[in-house]
């Protein structure tokens, strides 16, 4: 199993959607800054699957590598915004590209519906993980929803990807 997880909202305290949404409809291909964030309690959690993780990002590749510095994770991939990201299917396009990863291996780890979105416009056998951070990620399409990232592995053995 490889696990694919954004860093706003499901890493940071970040809700950057309707946003990234406007950027989207209006075709821009600008990149925003991270407002001040603060870590989810939770997140280290994911240090146990360092290994076979990507990080996607709205931000820059600059801003993006400061936030995974400061969490203190170490991915194997971290895919930056390059001028496009949620809810197109960039992000995911580049991570198959640089990594190699099958889409039937990979688990998305989001909390936003735009997170959904974008995984399901690459490719729908990507399986979505939603973690509940007051926002509902299964209001365009049904997933699997966690109130906390401590939820997870019970989560990904429902899913029987462990």
């Amino acid at each position: 199993m490889k696990l694919a997880v954004w860093l706003d909202g499901v890493i940071y305290r970040i809700k950057l959607d309707e946003k990234l949404y406007e950027i989207y409809k209006n075709g821009s291909r600008e990149i925003p800054s991270p407002p001040s964030a603060e870590l989810h309690p939770d997140y280290g959690v994911l240090r146990k699957y360092e290994r076979d993780m990507a990080i996607l990002s709205p931000f820059s590749e600059e801003d993006t590598g400061k936030l995974v510095e400061i969490a203190r994770l170490r991915p194997s991939f971290v895919i930056s915004n390059s001028g496009k990201t949620k809810p197109s299917i960039e992000p995911y396009k580049r991570l198959f590209e640089v990594s190699g990863w099958d889409p039937l291996d990979v688990v998305s780890l989001g909390s936003s519906p735009l997170d959904l979105l974008s995984s399901r416009f690459y490719d729908s056998r990507v399986r979505v993980l939603c973690v509940n951070r007051g926002e509902r990620c299964d209001r365009y399409s049904p997933t699997f929803v966690i109130d906390e990232l401590n939820d997870m592995e019970r989560a990904l053995k429902v899913l029987r990807v462990i």
